[in-house]
């Protein structure tokens, strides 16, 4: 499945090609992706962005997919090597703990904004400020960037029924007295809760490993 084919399949199980419901297509798919996180907790759409520390720069820029910070750790390539994490706070707390102009390893960090930034971005800010270019790994509820020429993702690849009924379910409104709507519905919990025990289960490995 991709946008395109999702779009179609909408269209087909409704019955509908007249223009003003093929216009309101974006925003079933929009509010199906959103009814997933939200009832899902924004588990299973955790993303994972490695780089590294700036030298003296006390930020991390945002992945443009960023919905929620799960983790931020990074590496000190000791013998062996050691995982060190880093504990959100306030940004106020971040500056007091650090001056920006004091560097060492990050022990805090913030979701912060600071302008101007590109529409859509924000930084996480780090106190103190790195003073090693240490590798990190920022693991992040993603929130897909899902059309056209963005037109697949983890739930098109993964959980292709579960998408549809969703966005079938949030057009709803137009369909009013369509007497599919309960079969959609058990079709949208049944997909809902393999996708959740699927990833619950992934979600609690990995924080019991990363706990041990």
């Amino acid at each position: 499945m991709d946008y395109n084919s999702l779009t179609l399949q909408i269209q087909n199980y409704v019955n509908r090609s007249d223009n003003f419901f093929i216009s309101q297509i974006p925003n079933f798919i929009n509010q199906g992706i959103g009814r997933i996180y939200s009832e899902g907790k924004g588990i299973g759409f955790e993303k994972i962005q490695v780089g590294n520390f700036t030298i003296g720069s006390s930020v991390i820029t945002k992945p443009t997919d960023w919905k929620k910070t799960i983790s931020l750790s990074y590496i000190i390539p000791d013998i062996p090597p050691t995982v060190a994490y880093v504990l959100p706070r306030s940004y106020e707390f971040c500056r007091a703990y650090s001056p920006s102009n004091i560097t060492g390893n990050p022990v805090f960090y913030a979701d912060y904004s600071l302008p101007p930034l590109v529409a859509g971005l924000g930084q996480l800010f780090l106190s103190p400020t790195p003073g090693v270019a240490y590798t990190y790994q920022l693991i992040y509820a993603s929130y897909p960037q899902f059309s056209s020429s963005n037109s697949t993702n983890f739930l098109t690849d993964r959980y292709p029924s579960l998408l549809l009924y969703a966005c079938l379910l949030e057009a709803i409104p137009f369909l009013k007295d369509d007497e599919r709507v309960a079969i959609w519905e058990g079709l949208y919990n049944r997909a809902f809760k393999d996708f959740q025990a699927d990833n619950i289960s992934r979600f609690t490995d990995r924080l019991s490993r990363r706990e041990e």
